[in-house]
């Protein structure tokens, strides 16, 4: 007669045994299985061209409710190239600063066009998210250009030329000033305003206090 350790010992390794990929039905996902909802929550990891946490880019809506739950969904609309377009959106809030915004390419919800609007707390690898300084953009991008402020395409860094180059198409980031140090350093806000190209190497950005304020993300 088997003891009880054995007998658990059996039904474990027959468990296994059930869930390796040679067994796997069509309706079980290893993602689902290895991750707690927790992890899936608190993953603020952004791969440009990859993925935004758990969301990628055939993720519908109806595939967010099944991932972050209906109550941290908001949808709306909002309005694109200086009002002509409107794009059908689905706001989500984990909570803090781990929001973010879906933007879809029509009303069924069912086809991403690119995702908007972070909260501090989501990053790529490399570290730069939302609130990431010029100064240390620099550190991580090298010399890079920019386009002039002040206008609906302005603050926008080219990074067809900087050490993430790999992201050009992938990732928008556009930078913008603080307030309070335009009003300090008007005259340095002004040499760089405009619709043209501008080097991160110009002395006028240092005392506008530049962040990342937007980033955008494309899916390959």
């Amino acid at each position: 007669m088997l003891s009880k350790n054995k007998v658990i010992t059996i039904i474990f390794v027959t468990v296994i045994a059930g869930c390796s990929p040679g067994n796997l039905g069509q309706n079980f996902s290893p993602f689902n299985f290895l991750q707690s909802k927790s992890d899936i929550l608190n993953n603020t990891l952004i791969v440009p061209g990859k993925s935004v946490g758990a969301v990628t880019a055939k993720t519908t809506r109806a595939d967010l409710v099944k991932i972050f739950g209906e109550s941290k969904l908001k949808d709306d609309v909002v309005l694109e190239d200086e009002g002509t377009i409107s794009v059908p959106v689905t706001k989500v809030n984990l909570g803090g600063e781990k929001y973010f915004t879906v933007a879809w390419e029509e009303d069924t919800r069912e086809k991403l066009l690119y995702v908007r609007d972070f909260g501090s707390a989501w990053k790529i690898p490399e570290g730069i998210g939302v609130g990431t300084s010029f100064q240390e953009l620099q550190k991580t991008l090298g010399d890079f250009k920019l386009t002039g402020l002040g206008w609906g395409y302005g603050g926008f860094i080219n990074l067809e030329t900087t050490n993430l180059s790999k992201y050009q198409g992938l990732l928008s980031l556009k930078l913008a000033p603080d307030e309070k140090a335009i009003e300090e350093n008007s005259q340095q806000h002004e040499a760089v305003l405009g619709d043209r190209e501008l080097s991160s190497t110009n002395p006028n950005w240092q005392p506008l206090k530049i962040k990342v304020s937007q980033m955008t993300v494309h899916f390959s």
